[in-house]
């Protein structure tokens, strides 16, 4: 060393493991009443309505077709009512003037012309999650510890927060110090968050994507977010939640779902230009061999299911575990999957008492978390 320098040993930061997860949480304190599992046909129908009835009031103009289509979905639900009946699955929200009359014969109408005669909208009926469920939902996130968690399906993000500090937080001492949640394109508190243990850097929404024919693609959103990992490095989580097939899977939902797929995986696949560790995970209702997700497995991305430490016998992630129930996904890029050591199913939390051993605190299916089950992976990543 020559006199007057000072020797500086080079810094290198120490490598790291990392346990990444997605957990369908089916919210946390309160869900449309029309999606409970006891609802059945009348809650699919009541889904139904509850979509139409919006599409219908947000149009400039209604015609005669559309107002006869707005009175008889009235029906059942008493929207027209003083009174309307407390316990029904769908429920008119009116703010200022008036969409239905009724006359002293008990025949009803549309009094509004459009869109601007009245301000207001239709709500799902909604019931409060059992105390024991939502415990159980922290216990499963608690048991398994992931440094960063994919939250599907909360209600909003200060529901999340609550969840965070209120139960996980307060009763297993398990809260993250990083939460966000950005609403999306659902309007019954179906949404996709984000729990880290590490700070959120940069975070970058997608539900104004529209598909060529005007729809929006994405059923909740297709958020980015890019946190700062102790290594120095940047891992890119791109959390989603694919469009249903409750209820039925038509030709549009199928349509609908590919093209959600297709977009998720160029989104992805443009954030390798960030890092090369991106994540692609969440609830995409589909199967991995389907027609639908098969632009997912481009670009060297694969799923965890791919490693040999997934679970062979019930690789599924929903209801008893079954291949055809696999719809659960931790997507992984090639220098994210390049560091996986070993992936999991957390199932303790739902109840299917012939097949595995559930958590003490779950005695039968109203106690348990979640249909779905926790899906895991911890990566080693250097510096």
């Amino acid at each position: 060393m020559r006199r007057g320098m000072v020797d500086t040993p080079s810094f290198r930061l120490p490598a790291m493991k990392l346990r990444i997860a997605t957990f369908n949480l089916e919210n946390l304190f309160t869900r449309p009443s029309a999606m409970a599992e006891d609802a059945g046909a009348a809650g699919q129908q009541a889904l139904d309505n509850h979509g139409e009835l919006n599409r219908l009031v947000a149009l400039p103009i209604y015609d005669a077709a559309v107002q006869a289509r707005l009175v008889e979905l009235e029906r059942g639900y008493g929207f027209a009512d003083t009174n309307p009946p407390s316990n029904a699955l769908v429920q008119l929200d009116r703010i200022r003037g008036r969409l239905y009359a009724k006359s002293r014969d008990g025949s009803i109408r549309v009094v509004a012309r459009g869109r601007a005669d009245w301000t207001g909208w239709f709500e799902l009926r909604r019931s409060d999650i059992r105390w024991k469920a939502t415990y159980n939902s922290a216990r499963v996130v608690a048991e398994t510890a992931p440094d960063i968690l994919i939250a599907v399906e909360a209600e909003d993000r200060a529901t999340l927060l609550r969840f965070n500090e209120q139960v996980l937080g307060a009763q297993f001492q398990r809260a993250y110090p990083h939460v966000m949640l950005v609403d999306g394109n659902d309007d019954r508190g179906i949404d996709v968050g984000i729990l880290s243990r590490f700070p959120i850097d940069a975070l970058r929404s997608h539900v104004d994507d529209r598909n060529p024919n005007g729809e929006r693609t994405f059923s909740r959103d297709c958020p980015e977010y890019v946190i700062l990992l102790p290594t120095g490095q940047r891992l890119v989580v791109v959390p989603n939640h694919f469009k249903s097939k409750y209820g039925g899977n038509d030709a549009a939902s199928r349509r609908r779902r590919l093209a959600q797929a297709s977009r998720a995986i160029e989104i992805a696949e443009q954030a390798l230009a960030i890092s090369p560790l991106v994540l692609l995970g969440g609830d995409l209702n589909d199967t991995p061999l389907s027609a639908e997700l098969v632009p997912l497995w481009r670009s060297g991305f694969s799923d965890v299911q791919t490693h040999a430490s997934y679970p062979k016998a019930r690789p599924g992630t929903f209801g008893t575990g079954s291949a055809g129930s696999k719809i659960d996904y931790l997507i992984l890029s090639p220098a994210l999957f390049g560091a996986l050591k070993a992936t999991g199913i957390e199932r303790r939390g739902s109840f299917h008492p012939r097949l595995w051993k559930s958590f003490d605190s779950v005695s039968g299916p109203g106690d348990q978390a979640s249909d779905h089950h926790l899906v895991w992976a911890d990566v080693e990543l250097g510096p």
